[in-house]
């Protein structure tokens, strides 16, 4: 019996330390939590996705670690990465805000029915949240269901929205009545505030036409340079069902569905946009940059010469040209209409950009011709942080490291968030014995700023040499 209680005792005497044991348990979570909050707010997500990483060490069976991380691969453009750590914190009960993620990360993939997925158990979680029938609001717009997507957008409102949430709803519910009630839309475009400002204008102006084909046409093109594709598909089918005969509708919708990955299709629009105009311009140029993204350069230039001979002062055609002899590559060539472009535009900094890229980004006469090109764009467009940061690039490889150290710190003095100038300031600093302390930390900070993964993968071979 005495042996008995003596090993109750012990028992007990176990159960009350081992609450105090594991006190200091939780204060570390909460401090490496905190701590990986302050370097998320700071950009430093390199050392903020370390920290999540320790946090879901020491709690495995927590969401919160993995939701968090997965936001910051997000936010990084790590899509792939970003997809696994959500779906572990949904597993782990990450509730409908790792959904709500979960779904965003596979839309930025092209994943629209897997994001759809993603936001429907969202909803069957929090059904009164109006960010999540924005989401699948968007979701079913990509999905070319605009009827769903209207009621999405009409439950969000009906669900006391946000300011924000509100104005992307207007803004959206303007977008999809634009064809068939511009009035509607018009008052949902005013209601979004700054975020509608921009396709309110384009409503206006498409109002003053009388055509319902033409109407469809010109609200397409403008989808389609705003980058909202399905908008843009859903107008310019309308826009050729009610005008068949039209060849700009028909090569406006042949490079939306370019754009989309239906090249097949795509190339038989553009097929018959010339059959129905073959001095169309537009049509010859939209046939050259379907060849390109194709691969088949030679045709590809024979479309765009045909482009340039109806419209030899069009800059961007000239810059397509370019494109396809650098992919011969003729370098020699392809300078030459890119200085065309220039020349057609030589006020417009955008083509003088893209010349001064040209020479930097093929290592090609950077020093006879590039260091001017460069050196011209930041004439055209001194507060353009670009223009600074491919400045100095183009110095550093002509042998000019004072005057690319001056001009990349100027880079970032007009954007401290610009991943390139942070890359190039770093790689110069590298080859400084003395400043392998501020090298490592330009590189890691374009490691954490880059969203596409260009600078990042640079950055971190870089940093793996760095003393």
């Amino acid at each position: 019996m005495g042996s008995w209680r003596s090993a109750c005792k012990i028992a007990i005497l176990a159960l009350l330390v081992l609450p105090a044991g594991l006190i200091p348990y939780p204060r570390e979570l909460v401090g490496i939590m905190r701590r990986a909050a302050e370097l998320r707010a700071a950009g430093e997500y390199a050392a903020c996705l370390a920290a999540y990483g320790r946090a879901a060490d020491l709690a495995p069976a927590w969401a919160r670690p993995w939701q968090a991380r997965g936001e910051v691969l997000l936010a990084q453009g790590r899509f792939g990465e970003a997809t696994a750590a959500l779906q572990e914190a949904e597993r782990l009960g990450g509730g409908s805000a790792a959904a709500l993620a979960l779904g965003e990360s596979l839309a930025r993939q092209g994943n629209w029915a897997g994001a759809l997925e993603a936001w429907l158990r969202a909803q069957a979680l929090a059904p009164r949240d109006a960010g999540v029938y924005l989401a699948l609001a968007r979701g079913s717009v990509a999905q070319g269901s605009f009827q769903q997507a209207e009621d999405y957008l009409w439950a969000a409102l009906s669900l006391d929205p946000s300011p924000g949430e509100a104005a992307a709803a207007h803004a959206l519910l303007g977008s999809l009545l634009a064809g068939d009630e511009p009035g509607a839309a018009a008052g949902h475009l005013r209601q979004a505030g700054p975020r509608g400002a921009d396709m309110l204008a384009v409503l206006q102006a498409v109002d003053a036409e009388a055509d319902p084909a033409r109407r469809d046409l010109l609200l397409g093109a403008a989808f389609l340079q705003r980058d909202e594709l399905a908008l843009a598909r859903r107008h310019l089918e309308r826009s050729v069902e009610r005008d068949p005969a039209c060849a700009e509708a028909h090569a406006y919708l042949g490079h939306s569905l370019d754009l989309l990955g239906e090249t097949v299709a795509a190339g038989r629009l553009l097929e018959r946009a010339l059959a129905l105009e073959p001095d169309s311009a537009l049509a010859h140029y939209f046939l050259g940059n379907h060849h390109l993204r194709l691969g088949r350069v030679d045709a590809a230039k024979d479309a765009l010469w045909q482009a340039l001979l109806r419209d030899p002062d069009n800059a961007a055609f000239c810059i397509e040209m370019a494109e396809a002899f650098a992919r011969e590559p003729d370098y020699a060539r392809a300078a030459e209409w890119y200085r065309a472009a220039v020349e057609a535009e030589p006020e417009d900094p955008r083509f003088q950009l893209l010349l001064a890229r040209f020479y930097v980004d093929h290592l090609y006469r950077v020093e006879e011709e590039g260091v001017a090109a460069a050196e011209a764009a930041v004439a055209l467009a001194p507060a353009d942080a670009r223009t600074h940061d491919l400045l100095g690039w183009a110095y550093q490889l002509a042998g000019q490291p004072v005057e690319a150290e001056v001009v990349l710190r100027r880079a970032l003095e007009l954007d401290p968030g610009l991943a390139s100038a942070h890359y190039h300031l770093g790689s110069l600093y590298t080859r400084a014995p003395t400043m392998q302390d501020l090298a490592r930390q330009h590189l890691q900070r374009a490691a954490d700023l880059d969203t596409h993964g260009y600078y990042r993968a640079r950055a971190e071979m870089l940093l793996a040499g760095v003393q």
